[in-house]
């Protein structure tokens, strides 16, 4: 996760952009993540028994082995015997490839996201880099309160009279 507003890396925004939500857990609570963390914990487990290569190559194909094994041959006890890959259903989604622009209404007030993961509103206001050159939009909330949002997300709200952002978390 990146640093700044609601710890944004590039891929989170990239999902966004998507219409894809990032959630994030609570700290110190990985069961709210409890399949993502079982599979991190099988594969740290398969590479403590030398399943470490010399080359990236090499490495990246034991990975795209692994997976297939962990996801369409393994059964899984949390999946009653069967696997993953065997209950998978593909999102009715389609996706042609193209990541779609973000857009506001007219007449909002939007800000690029300079250089430095920050925007001009009088003063300079940090942000997060991962947003560098994306545009972001102020929206009033109530008197004095605007929400920072990106693609119809709220990030975090800027309180004008503290001059301060106020975190979602």
């Amino acid at each position: 996760a990146g640093t700044g507003i609601a710890g944004l890396s590039r891929l989170a925004v990239w999902l966004i952009k998507l219409g894809i939500r990032p959630e994030r857990i609570r700290k110190g609570h990985p069961e709210e993540n409890g399949r993502h963390e079982r599979m991190h914990r099988s594969l740290k487990h398969s590479l403590s028994f030398g399943n470490r290569r010399a080359t990236l190559e090499e490495q990246q194909a034991w990975f795209d082995s692994y997976r297939e094994e962990f996801n369409r041959e393994r059964p899984h006890e949390a999946l009653g015997g069967l696997t993953p890959g065997g209950i998978w259903v593909p999102s009715p989604r389609k996706w042609d490839g193209k990541t779609p622009q973000v857009s506001y209404p007219e007449g909002a007030k939007v800000y690029r996201v300079r250089s430095k993961g920050d925007i001009y509103i009088g003063k300079r206001l940090f942000l997060n880099q991962a947003l560098r050159g994306e545009y972001v939009m102020l929206e009033e909330r109530e008197e004095g309160l605007e929400a920072i949002i990106f693609n119809r997300m709220d990030l975090a709200y800027y309180d004008r009279r503290k001059q301060s952002i106020i975190r979602i978390d």
